[in-house]
């Protein structure tokens, strides 16, 4: 089905020894192809606008992870891991030709630094858009009020509790073993969001954030290649928030992918 220029389709992917559909939006143009990874619970409607604009210049893939969006759930907990192989299948089987920029969206961003550190020959660029870090549920105890400290661990534990079913300790402890993985040189991008999101409630906002940025800052030591950027006017979805930012960093990983091609 083509739909404003992008083929939008569903794809049987074999992962964890199951097969399901994955719904798909893609567009061929030319590379590096601009994979776009969701945050938990998000689908690839999530990218509308930014993978509309990156298309014009680059080919890209946005799609539903199983129970999320128009992709049917999964009967049991999955890890990070899982969630890699089944974005290699899925781009296997769609025929996209690395390399890729990778760009994640919070939890996201862990499949997208796993990506690069199982296929780092297959990663031209990665795009950490306000990215989860490994164990962020922990650093939040620090500055939790006491009522807010149980539900917390719980959603760190319980894979139940979470739209996709993920086993956070499991992803976390793969992240971890995979970090001295990771291609040093991989031009790195690290967007984080500049405003508390705020909800009326005795969560401690602002303290979270301080946390957040600082855990993100601590990115750029994955790559010699890396930068941070803050995005003054944005809470987490800085991809909605502050679009033009997302995408001007794209921008400038394809256009330094094809001058690097160019003194080849």
């Amino acid at each position: 089905m083509i739909q404003n220029g992008f083929i939008c389709n569903w794809m049987e992917v074999q992962t964890d020894g199951q097969g399901r559909g994955l719904y798909y939006k893609y567009s061929a143009y030319r590379a590096p192809a601009v994979i776009f990874i969701s945050g938990l619970g998000d689908g690839c409607d999530s990218w509308s606008g930014v993978q509309e604009n990156i298309a014009q210049h680059a080919s890209t893939l946005a799609y539903d992870r199983a129970g999320t969006g128009t992709s049917p759930g999964v009967p049991g907990p999955r890890s990070c891991q899982d969630l890699v192989e089944e974005l290699y299948r899925l781009l296997a089987l769609l025929d996209i030709k690395a390399p890729y920029i990778l760009v994640g969206h919070s939890f996201g961003g862990l499949v997208a630094r796993l990506f690069a550190c199982c296929y780092p020959e297959r990663t031209a660029g990665i795009v950490l858009i306000d990215a989860a870090g490994e164990y962020k549920e922990l650093t939040y105890e620090r500055v939790l009020p006491p009522q807010h400290i149980a539900a917390n661990r719980a959603y760190l534990l319980n894979p139940s509790l979470n739209r996709e079913r993920i086993d956070k300790m499991q992803s976390y402890k793969q992240i971890s073993a995979a970090r001295g993985s990771m291609p040093s040189q991989v031009p790195l991008s690290v967007i984080t969001r500049g405003l508390a999101d705020e909800d009326g409630s005795d969560w401690p906002a602002h303290a979270i954030l301080e946390i957040e940025q600082k855990s993100q800052a601590e990115f750029l030591e994955l790559s010699a290649a890396s930068r941070q950027l803050i995005a003054s006017g944005s809470g987490h979805y800085i991809h909605h928030d502050q679009p033009g930012l997302v995408i001007e960093e794209i921008m400038g990983m394809i256009q330094a992918h094809s001058n690097t091609l160019n003194q080849e």
